[in-house]
């Protein structure tokens, strides 16, 4: 009776606070966006820099002019590049990272003031480019344009937060099943289904979302989404949800009536049960041995987790490598970026989190589900979503198609404890963070995933937890695709880490000047830059044939 009553001044205090705090952050937002960026003559102009580290080979010549890799356009009916214009490739062969320099909106011009991740000369290229864009309109015309608008001109523009009411259109069925984790969760997982001539083996591709997401995120670009792209390239597509989502499920049985045991968990259980759940129940269906895994931001942070720290989170012996082919990292969240320590927003919540009084002990931010659940998630939701995001982390839709922007929004925000959030932010030193502990969850000098007779790397401080294995083919192939203008995490301190500890047999970066934390979903040549490297980087293993088709 006593727990139950200090749950209820824990939930009045933090609903008083939280709602406080978001409308004047509301306001501020709206400011910004009506006022500031459009009523005044400042452009809208978003945070280019990249995080405070610096590549460590990028200065030591190995780095070599690549010409413009050919945009997907040429070959794919779902490019959304120019076909006249390739991407802007140089590549460190020593290293295996290729350096995207394409620029295709001056609004997300990389910042020039900042010299530690790139010389000299390419800053004066950068420069004479961006006057040439400037000041020629046809130019600027030219990269703008977006020469495949009957693809965007035949989207469906209606708001209506169901996937399957766009996939519908594309002749693409989504199957929806419900997964239960050994701990007594029940996830969404949804399934682009394969037409009837299809064999049933194709290989099988897991996507998993970031935080406060759902993996609709994914698909809400329709055919210019990644999930469409490699649905019709061949692909067994599956869209993985974490606990709680858009609709939180339980088995009353195994959680019993305590409200505080539906909150109760964080990275660990999300590693532990969702993703091994998840991964589990699309090889069963799919009848194959292994799957490639997709992943944006927190989704990266599961994938990483299970892989480097297994032999601590599966204590039963379970194996995740064993589980998967191909580790597709996109905007992978391994290593904190400054913007935690420079947005006020953040700040606040990081100095609060651990506070019952001012965040609650269960849901985060319940007023802000509620209101999308009061309006379906339809009604000012999708587009407050984006101001919101906009006025907090400096993020644009420069390179987005804007017909689609509010759609993006409409399969977030979804349900998540408190208890994730402190994993993320609080500044405990009693506790592992995100913010303050990513350094003793995935140490830099430490090689994670040593093979034997490798290519030489640096081991100052030898290996982490998992066992050296006879061949790179032991592990998943890693796939990263690290956007430089992202703050909210350090890409930069990972590929450091890649570069001087792992074998370069096992892994390809893709450094994305010009993309963001979003851009790698959501941009309009996400296919040409994402999708199609992908694809042509995966390795495919031998597939396991229906035992009643023999």
């Amino acid at each position: 009776m006593l727990e139950r009553i200090i749950d209820i001044a824990y939930e009045i205090t933090s609903t008083i606070v939280i709602a406080s705090f978001l409308v004047v952050v509301s306001l501020l937002a709206l400011w910004h966006n009506f006022v500031t960026a459009h009523l005044t003559r400042h452009r809208d102009f978003r945070d280019t820099r990249g995080s405070k580290t610096t590549i460590i080979p990028y200065h030591d010549g190995s780095l070599r002019r690549k010409k413009s890799r050919a945009p997907a356009g040429s070959n794919s009916p779902n490019s959304s590049s120019h076909p006249s214009r390739g991407i802007d490739v140089e590549e460190d062969e020593e290293h295996n990272i290729e350096f995207d320099h394409t620029v295709h909106s001056d609004e997300t011009r990389p910042f020039t003031g900042d010299s530690s991740h790139c010389g000299s000369d390419r800053d004066s290229a950068l420069m004479s480019d961006a006057r040439s864009y400037d000041n020629d309109p046809k130019r600027r015309l030219e990269l703008e344009d977006n020469p495949f608008q009957d693809v965007l001109a035949a989207e469906d523009l209606k708001l209506v937060p169901d996937l399957k009411y766009y996939y519908k259109q594309y002749n693409i069925e989504i199957e929806e099943f419900e997964v239960e984790t050994d701990d007594g969760f029940i996830i969404d997982l949804w399934h682009l289904k394969r037409d009837n001539n299809d064999d049933g083996h194709m290989h099988p591709v897991l996507m998993l979302h970031g935080l406060l997401q759902s993996s609709g995120s994914f698909a809400s670009s329709g055919r210019k989404s990644l999930a469409y792209f490699l649905h019709q390239s061949g692909f067994d597509v599956w869209l993985g949800n974490n606990r709680c989502g858009l609709h939180p499920k339980w088995n009353k049985k195994i959680l019993g009536r305590n409200k505080r045991n539906r909150w109760d968990w964080d990275m660990d259980q999300m590693v532990q049960y969702d993703l091994r759940a998840l991964v589990e129940s699309v090889l069963a269906k799919s009848k194959n041995e292994k799957l490639t895994l997709v992943s944006h931001s927190q989704g990266t942070t599961q994938g990483f987790m299970g892989l480097v720290n297994g032999e601590l989170l599966y204590q039963d012996g379970y194996n995740l490598s064993e589980r998967i082919d191909n580790f597709v990292a996109l905007a992978p969240a391994v290593y904190p970026g400054p913007l935690l320590d420079e947005k006020a927003f953040v700040k606040f919540m990081a100095k609060g989190i651990d506070n019952p009084w001012i965040f609650g002990n269960k849901s985060f931010l319940p007023l802000m589900l509620f209101m999308r659940k009061i309006t379906n998630g339809v009604i000012l939701i999708p587009f407050m979503s984006y101001v919101m995001f906009n006025y907090l982390f400096d993020w644009n839709d420069s390179l987005w198609d804007r017909p689609l922007r509010d759609r993006h929004f409409l399969f977030s925000p979804v349900y998540i404890s408190v208890k994730l959030m402190q994993w993320w932010l609080s500044p405990s030193a009693n506790k592992i963070s995100f913010k303050k502990g990513a350094g003793t969850l995935f140490p830099d000098s430490k090689t994670w995933f040593p093979v034997d007779n490798a290519h030489p790397v640096a081991k100052p401080e030898g290996l982490h937890m998992n066992r050296s294995r006879p061949n790179a083919a032991d592990y998943p192939r890693f796939l990263m695709f690290i956007p430089k203008q992202d703050r909210l995490v350090d890409g930069e301190r990972l590929i450091n880490h890649f570069i001087n500890h792992e074998s370069t047999s096992i892994y390809k970066i893709w450094y994305i000047e010009e993309y963001s934390h979003l851009d790698v979903l959501w941009s309009h040549d996400v296919i040409d830059r994402v999708g199609q490297p992908l694809i042509e980087n995966l390795r495919l293993t031998k597939q396991v044939k229906d035992s009643d088709s023999n």
